[in-house]
C-alpha cells in the first residue's frame, strides 16, 4: 500500500500536465514530494514505545502474589501463628517469592522456612527410630531373656507390626475430623504422647528373672547338663514362669507402636500438603527426603540396638549390656521430645485454607471412587 503522497507522485509522473510549475514556466518541473515524512515518523515512535514497553516487561521480578501451578492453597506459619518471612539481607529472589498461599517456591526446603523443616524431618527420623528399634528387641529378649516358644515371639512381632494395618483408618479421622481447624499436629501430639508414655510404662515395669539360671563363671545361661554316664541333657530352668510374661510385654509394645503409627499418619498426611506446593523442577523432593530421613533413623535405632542390648543375657556375645527396660527408656526420650517439637516447631494449613471438610460419607465415596477406578 502507498502512502497518499506517493501516490500523488505516480499521478505526476503519469501526467505531466498536471503537475505544477516551477516559478511560473512553461515547462512543467515534477515536484519530487516527501517520502511521507510524518508516517514515517509516527511509525518509528509508535516502534520506540512498544519496545519500551517489552523491556519493561522484561526486567519485572516475579512479586510475592507470583502463583506455582500446582501450589496447594496454604500458607506456612510460625509457631506464633504470623506468616513466616525471609528478612536476610542476602535472600535470593526465589526464596522471597512464594506461591499461592505462601509457600516457598522452594517449598517446606527454602531457607525461610527452616523451622518448619526441622519439625517435618523430625518426625520421620523419630518415627525411624521406634519402628526399627523397638521390634529389634523383640529377639533378644523374647527368645533369650523370656525364652518363650516361637509361635509366642512370632506373634509378638506380628502385635508389633499390626498398628500399621489401620493407617486407612487412621487417616480416614485425619481427614474427617480436624481438631480446632487443623488435621495433622493435633493428632502428630496425641500420638507421640501414647507412645512415649507406653514406653515409659515397659521401661518402669519390673522385669521376671531370667528363665535359665545364669553360670557365674562365664555368665551365659545353663541351658545343657551332662549326667553321670555322660549324656547331655536339656537344663532345668531356674524360672519356668518367666516364659508367661511375654504377652503383657508384648501389649505393652503393640500401645507404643500405635502411638507412634498414629503421628506418622498424620505426617504422611502432611508430606501429601507440602508436595503439591513443590514446584516441577523439583517436585518428588519432599516424599524421597522424608523415607530418607526415616531410614537413617531406623538404621541408627538398629544399630544401638545391636550394639548396646547385645549381652549374654540377650543372645548376644557381649560381657555387659543395656538391659531392656533401658533401652524402651532410651527410646520414649525422643518419642516425648517429639510432643513439643510437634506443637512448635510443625507447619500446617488450616482445614479451611487446604480444602473443605468432607464428611465422613463424602470421604468413603470419594474412596469407593478411587477403588473402582
Amino acid at each position: 500500500l502507498k502512502c497518499p503522497r506517493e501516490r500523488e507522485r505516480t499521478a505526476q509522473t503519469l501526467d505531466p500536465m498536471a503537475s505544477p510549475t516551477a516559478h511560473g514556466g512553461d515547462s512543467p518541473h515534477l515536484v519530487q514530494p516527501a517520502l511521507c515524512g510524518n508516517e514515517s515518523t509516527d511509525d518509528s515512535e509508535d516502534n520506540d514505545e512498544e519496545n519500551i514497553y517489552r523491556e519493561t516487561r522484561s526486567e519485572r521480578k516475579p512479586t510475592a502474589s507470583t502463583a506455582i501451578p500446582g501450589a496447594a492453597s496454604f500458607e506456612l506459619t510460625d509457631h506464633s501463628g504470623e506468616e513466616t518471612e525471609d528478612s536476610g539481607e542476602g535472600s535470593s529472589s526465589e526464596d522471597s517469592a512464594v506461591g499461592a498461599g505462601g509457600v516457598s517456591k522452594k517449598g517446606i526446603f527454602s531457607r525461610s522456612q527452616r523451622g518448619a523443616c526441622f519439625g517435618f524431618g523430625a518426625q520421620y527420623f523419630a518415627v525411624g527410630l521406634i519402628y526399627g528399634g523397638l521390634p529389634a528387641t523383640l529377639y533378644g529378649f523374647f527368645l533369650g531373656y523370656l525364652n518363650v516358644p516361637g509361635y509366642v515371639y512370632s506373634t509378638a512381632t506380628v502385635i508389633c507390626y499390626l498398628p500399621w494395618s489401620f493407617k486407612f483408618f487412621f487417616g480416614l479421622i485425619n481427614d474427617t475430623m480436624p481438631i480446632r481447624g487443623l488435621r495433622r499436629k493435633p493428632y502428630m501430639v496425641i500420638g507421640w504422647s501414647l507412645c512415649a508414655f507406653m514406653l515409659v510404662a515397659i521401661s518402669q515395669t519390673s522385669l521376671p528373672p531370667p528363665y535359665w539360671c545364669i553360670d557365674s563363671a562365664t555368665g551365659e545361661y545353663v541351658k545343657t547338663k551332662i549326667d553321670s554316664v555322660g549324656i547331655k541333657h536339656v537344663a532345668d530352668p531356674c524360672h519356668p514362669d518367666t516364659a508367661k510374661e511375654g504377652g503383657r510385654f508384648a501389649m505393652l509394645m503393640m500401645l507404643a507402636a500405635l502411638g507412634y503409627v498414629i503421628a506418622d499418619v498424620a505426617a504422611d498426611g502432611l508430606t501429601t500438603e507440602y508436595a503439591k506446593a513443590e514446584p516441577m523442577e523439583t517436585r518428588g523432593s519432599t516424599q524421597t527426603t522424608a523415607y530418607l530421613t526415616r531410614t537413617i533413623g531406623q538404621a541408627c535405632s538398629v544399630l544401638f540396638v545391636g550394639l548396646c542390648m547385645n549381652g549374654k543375657q540377650y543372645n548376644g556375645s557381649f560381657s555387659w549390656s543395656l538391659s531392656y527396660s533401658t533401652v524402651c527408656g532410651v527410646f520414649a526420650i525422643p518419642a516425648a521430645l517429639m510432643v513439643p517439637i510437634s506443637a512448635w516447631f510443625v507447619v500446617e494449613p488450616g482445614a479451611s485454607e487446604s480444602r473443605k471438610n468432607q464428611s465422613l460419607g463424602e470421604y468413603l465415596e470419594m474412596c469407593w471412587e478411587l477403588l473402582k477406578s
